[in-house]
């Protein structure tokens, strides 16, 4: 009898410490805060995750750029330092031209135009394809609203914006939106926006409307131009280690869970966007006016004749163009 509980206590101990060595925390860098509509989204999904592989995947978020800005953490992600990480549009356009497309002013025009493009398999394996090709994976992406301008000073119009200094994204995409606007780019990263229009180094940026009350932008900047030029996208990725450091069943739950999370960020990401650019007005002051975007997109064209005659970057076009069918 001794040594049958001898036995059933060794071949315990040996289950508890072969789950122990499976279970691993994985860190996940991302720039945005954990209470916004995107940061809940992303724990939730951390905690699926975690109850359905019973532990063995957990996510360990690293909020508000703790672990660096975007173009850094990607390179960590890149080398298999960090594992996990969101990464925009913008900065993933940096390191792989092929998905230029995506960043393009006014290649989408509508919510329902963004969300059919995006989940289309087409798009995704193109995506999918020229990310891996430099050792990052594509797991998903979160809606992140439409993208706008909003200054310190005056505007109601597009002349306004005239040799004015705008944030935009490090991406030579955004910095040609910016010139094409007759304004100045001025690229930084996202956390130094803030006092950059406090100090008046800058006189406004390129981005969503929600950060006028989510980042409190509209303290020091109360005019808004609703461009809503670009959707810029939030993309979910990893290293290589990552993708082969889980098994092949957990994996699956994470690309379900992934998958799940870009599908619910469209509804939930615009609703909080409605309420924070509504808080934005009512609380800080904050001036909207809308434009006529018909002139704007005639001033955009080059760009799309541009990325058309590049063999990199057309192929995501073209198949976008089919899908919209333009």
């Amino acid at each position: 009898m001794k040594g049958l509980k001898l036995k059933l206590l060794l071949v315990s101990a040996l289950v508890m410490a072969t789950t122990n060595l499976q279970a691993k925390t994985y860190k996940f860098a991302t720039n945005i805060p954990s209470k916004d509509a995107a940061g809940t989204l992303l724990t939730a999904m951390g905690e699926n995750i975690k109850d359905r592989t019973e532990g063995r995947v957990k996510i360990r978020f690293f909020w508000n750029g703790t672990l660096g800005g975007q173009a850094q953490y990607l390179q960590q992600v890149q080398s298999g330092v960090i594992d996990l990480g969101l990464v925009n549009s913008a900065t993933l356009e940096n390191l792989a031209p092929e998905i230029t497309a995506v960043n393009l002013p006014y290649v989408f025009r509508s919510l329902d135009e963004y969300k059919s493009t995006m989940l289309n398999p087409e798009v995704t394996k193109i995506i999918e394809d020229s990310i891996a090709a430099k050792n990052v994976y594509l797991f998903g992406f979160l809606s992140n609203g439409f993208r706008s301008i909003y200054t310190t000073k005056p505007t109601s119009s597009l002349q306004d914006l005239e040799g004015l200094k705008l944030r935009t994204s490090p991406s030579e995409t955004y910095m040609t939106l910016v010139r094409n606007l007759g304004a100045v780019p001025t690229p930084m990263d996202f956390g130094e926006v803030y006092p950059a229009l406090q100090q008046g180094i800058i006189d406004g940026a390129e981005g969503g409307l929600a950060g006028l009350w989510e980042v409190k932008f509209g303290e020091v900047s109360k005019y808004a131009l609703r461009t809503e030029h670009t959707r810029l996208t939030d993309f979910l990725v990893s290293s290589e280690k990552f993708t082969k450091s889980v098994s092949a069943e957990d994996m699956k739950i994470v690309k379900e869970e992934f998958l799940k999370t870009s599908k619910e960020s469209f509804s939930a990401v615009a609703k909080q966007i409605e309420k924070s650019e509504a808080l934005a007005e009512s609380k800080l002051g904050v001036q909207y006016t809308i434009i006529d975007k018909e002139p704007l997109i005639k001033r955009m064209q080059p760009m799309y004749d541009s990325a058309l005659a590049d063999p990199v970057k057309s192929k995501l076009l073209e198949t976008i163009f089919k899908i919209q069918g333009r």
